[in-house]
């Protein structure tokens, strides 16, 4: 395999990584949009630190996608 093939299968493997987490942010924050009366406040902390991990993962593919766009770019 060559170089650039190898480096558009990373970035197609992160855009799907990306796109999921973003999906994963609006449906938590969905899901307790939908449940806001009846979540307790552990619940609650469980939705914030999964909701800042999402959006963590979600930055790091972002700059491992531009990273490797600017590889591919140079190859």
């Amino acid at each position: 395999m060559s170089t650039s093939d190898r480096l558009k299968a990373e970035i197609a493997f992160h855009e799907k990584m990306f796109f999921t987490s973003i999906a994963v942010i609006f449906a938590i924050l969905g899901w307790t949009i939908e449940k806001a009366r009846v979540i307790n406040s552990i619940l609650l902390i469980g939705v914030f630190l999964v909701t800042l991990f999402a959006i963590g993962f979600s930055v790091w593919n972002y700059k491992q996608i531009s990273a490797l766009l600017e590889e591919l770019e140079n190859a």
